[in-house]
């Protein structure tokens, strides 16, 4: 008698140690029949149904939850009972008799007792609600980020695409702005053969008129006349070449293209006075890949923009036109420096002029796309380099390629 009423106290003794245990854990856990009924249950399960632990011993779900949950809950303890099979972190949305709506990570497992049968069940279950809005809310702000790169990625298709119609606009002015160069430089090209052919016809517009024609005088100037006829055609085949696009690149020797534009150019030269000296220092080719035509342009441009460079200068002072383009190789890349004793451009605008539409000519004259096509040319089509570099008041353009 003496020894069960020990076994009584110890018992008792364990089941207090094991409610204050349960007690101290923020998780909700309980203990139930193979009724369904509560038989021991600890604070934080009483406070989550609105009550306390005493007045929940002997009930079931259905006096603390909605007829929805608590049948739920039962039909999973009856699934255990029956199979001994335990249900371990099943999300479950449960509402609390103050309304307030959770998320819960819910494990049941059998209750079994001293001979190994399966008398109830064991339930902890843990509020997971913050950790389920974040997902949400990362989920959320996932969605938003998708939506945003969307939107962004639209808006930089729409700028690829603006700025590829502004590129090709630029192109088609750039076109317009040489070909307009071109013009004048077969007009100078020409100057001198239809000044000739203008004397033809005046010496035989004299000959007819004093009847001292003869075969042999028609004979001499229809010949002339069909020589000049024929370097003016020639002319204009050697320009449209130039104007050509290069289909692809290829390599070419820079020297023999820079003189290719000496010559184009040399009317033009000419008629403003200006002398153009060519200087290598290497005795053979220089080879660099890329689009050769293009690079002709380039080169034919900066002396353009040389000449009107000298000729501002000379509203000043009575100055010799001079343009030098020295080329030089070393291991790895071939420099192109074309300098002029023009104006020069002034430092705090040196950096600017390579920006489209922008221009240093007298009433906006220029374009302000010779210069920004160039650079294209070069560092985006090409992969080299094109600057600017002052000395002694004079300027000189830079051009590097990769051999």
């Amino acid at each position: 008698m003496v020894g069960f009423k020990d076994d009584s106290l110890l018992l008792h003794s364990e089941l207090r140690l094991l409610q204050v245990l349960m007690d101290n854990i923020p998780d909700s856990i309980y203990f139930k029949d193979a009724k369904n009924k509560f038989i021991m249950v600890n604070k934080a399960k009483a406070d989550h149904s609105g009550t306390t632990s005493d007045d929940m011993i002997g009930k079931t779900d259905f006096d603390f939850m909605s007829m929805e949950q608590a049948t739920k809950a039962c039909l999973d303890d009856e699934q255990i009972i029956h199979t001994g099979t335990p249900i371990t972190n099943k999300v479950e949305r449960v509402t609390h008799m103050d309304g307030t709506e959770v998320y819960n990570s819910v494990t049941k497992i059998p209750l079994y007792d001293a001979g190994g049968a399966i008398i109830g069940t064991i339930g902890i279950s843990r509020d997971i609600t913050e950790l389920i809005r974040s997902k949400e809310r990362l989920q959320e702000k996932s969605e938003q980020l998708k939506e945003i790169n969307s939107d962004l990625e639209r808006r930089v298709q729409h700028e690829v695409k603006k700025r590829r119609m502004h590129e090709e606009l630029m192109t088609q002015q750039a076109k317009l702005a040489a070909m307009g160069e071109m013009i004048t430089m077969i007009a100078h090209q020409w100057r001198t053969p239809l000044n000739i052919m203008a004397l033809l016809m005046q010496d035989l517009q004299s000959a007819c008129d004093s009847d001292h024609v003869d075969k042999g005088c028609v004979v001499d100037a229809a010949s002339e006349a069909i020589s000049q006829i024929t370097f003016m055609s020639n002319t204009i085949n050697d320009f449209k070449d130039f104007c050509k696009p290069s289909k692809s690149k290829g390599l070419f020797d820079v020297k023999v293209a820079v003189e290719a534009v000496c010559a184009i150019t040399s009317a033009l030269l000419r008629h403003n006075s200006v002398e153009i000296r060519v200087r290598c220092g290497q005795s053979d080719s220089v080879m660099v890949y890329g689009y050769q035509n293009e690079f002709k342009q380039v080169v034919l441009n900066i002396i353009t923009n040389a000449v009107d460079s000298i000729n501002d200068k000379r509203t000043v002072t009575n100055v010799k036109g001079l343009i030098e383009i020295d080329i030089d190789r070393d291991a790895e890349k071939v420099t192109l420096a074309i300098q002029d004793n023009g104006k020069g451009i002034e430092p705090e605008i040196r950096d600017r002029i390579f920006d489209h539409y922008f221009t240093t000519k007298k009433d906006n004259v220029g374009s302000g796309i010779g210069l920004y096509m160039s650079k294209i040319i070069i560092e985006n089509s090409m992969g080299g380099n094109i600057y600017t570099t002052g000395k002694d008041g004079k300027t000189a353009f830079v051009i590097e390629l990769k051999l």
